[in-house]
């Protein structure tokens, strides 16, 4: 093996994430253990120097105890990188460490405790300050700086110390304050790389979400239009009617909501969830017998009432099948739908005769559309109407079948929902 090599392999080992023999968990961890193991190589680092300069100064106790914080220091890389969970272990000794060795440091350089200390908190947990902008990060800096000199010179200058070991006056100062600057920025770097680690963690963890959620969205989505296929093709017409009344109430719903009509209503969220919902419109034709839903001729009057008790069914399978769904918003919305779809502008509609304002908005914009295409498509017990002569029928319905409003937006898109209807004829 090569020289390089081996120190390549050597670098790595002490800087390099820990992977735990490649173990498929190693990420969970490494979040945590890798600004652990850079905090552990600095510390070891750091006393490695301080041993070196005690050693210099001839003050063997300082040499022993930064040689016993050397070899605590590299157990905790090596253990760190060899036993996966080990951070919480060797974080406590660390934490433990640190406790007993500011003791000693307290007692070898004379210094005496005092409410100075609780600066140190103050500067770590200004770290986190993460809020974006210029301003929070000027503040941060300010905060963490001001109480780092405070702190340095409240331990220099208004403390009466004496150490245990004879040094210069200068001598010792200047070790103090080069102890206390090397200390706050290597517990700074630990923490700020452990805040980017974690922020790191946090949007690789909302981005694996948002993935599944979007997965499981469109996944409902495709059951929920698959079902309505299956029950728009009994009474004779294809798939392609769920498709095209779903395209219309997308574009409709957009049109209002661009030109500022119902704002009060037509949030982002109701928008999503009447475009969700047109699809679910006619679920309770399911309940309806083939023989009444399919009939070339013209239905009885008892037939005409068991046709308009699909609104009801469809509402009562929606509130049964979707019971345990918690999103309340999309199951008002497909609720009210699917019952009030037939229900007119001027209260001449089913099932309850309603009239304006009573009809929720999203079954009157389901309203326009699902009649539009029931005329322009063809059905085994009608021929299409060309969409020309529909949007008349459509302007003459206005303000009585229609919405006023709702029918001035579908007029506004006149051309885009010919080109649906163009687009995915049967």
């Amino acid at each position: 093996m090569s020289k390089n090599n081996t120190q390549s392999k050597l670098l790595d080992f002490f800087t390099g994430t820990p992977t735990y023999n490649d173990d498929k968990d190693a990420s969970d961890y490494a979040y945590f253990s890798a600004p652990l193991n850079i905090f552990f190589l600095s510390c070891l680092l750091l006393h490695g120097a301080y041993m070196g300069v005690f050693s210099y100064l001839k003050i063997p106790l300082m040499v022993a105890l930064d040689g016993v914080c050397v070899v605590l220091y590299t157990a905790f890389v090596i253990i760190l990188k060899r036993v996966k969970g080990s951070w919480i272990f060797c974080a406590l000794l660390s934490a433990l460490e640190i406790y007993l060795h500011q003791i000693c440091t307290v007692r070898f350089f004379g210094l005496s405790p005092g409410f100075h200390y609780l600066l140190i908190p103050l500067m770590f947990l200004s770290v986190f300050i993460r809020k974006k902008g210029k301003v929070y990060t000027v503040l941060r800096n300010i905060m963490i700086a001001l109480a780092s000199v405070t702190f340095i010179y409240l331990v220099v200058f208004f403390i009466d110390y004496q150490p245990i070991y004879n040094l210069r006056s200068w001598l010792n100062t200047g070790l103090i304050i080069i102890n206390c600057i090397i200390s706050f920025l290597v517990t700074a770097v630990f923490i700020s790389r452990l805040v980017v680690s974690l922020d790191e963690k946090r949007s690789e963890l909302d981005t694996s979400v948002n993935e599944k959620v979007n997965e499981i969205e469109k996944m409902q989505n495709q059951i929920i239009i698959s079902f309505a296929n299956i029950i728009e093709a009994r009474d004779g017409s294809t798939g392609k009617h769920v498709k095209r009344t779903s395209l219309y109430v997308e574009a409709l719903v957009k049109e209002l909501k661009n030109n500022g009509d119902f704002p009060d209503i037509l949030d982002d969220e109701y928008m999503h969830d009447t475009m969700l919902s047109a699809p679910l419109h006619d679920i309770g034709k399911i309940t309806i017998p083939d023989a009444i839903l399919t009939k070339a001729g013209r239905l009885t009057q008892t037939e005409f009432q068991k046709i308009q008790m699909h609104t009801i069914n469809g509402k009562e399978i929606i509130e049964e099948a979707m019971s345990d769904i918690e999103n309340e918003g999309f199951l008002k919305v497909a609720k009210s739908v699917a019952l009030y779809h037939h229900e007119c502008w001027d209260g001449s509609g089913y099932p309850y005769g309603i009239a304006g304002d009573e009809i929720p908005l999203c079954a009157r914009i389901m309203t326009i559309a699902d009649y539009f295409d029931a005329l322009v498509a063809k059905r085994s017990y009608k021929a299409a109407l060309p969409t020309s002569v529909v949007f008349d029928n459509i302007v003459e319905q206005r303000g009585k079948k229609f919405d006023p409003v709702v029918t001035d937006a579908f007029l506004r898109i006149r051309d885009q929902i010919d080109e649906i209807a163009k687009a995915n004829a049967d």
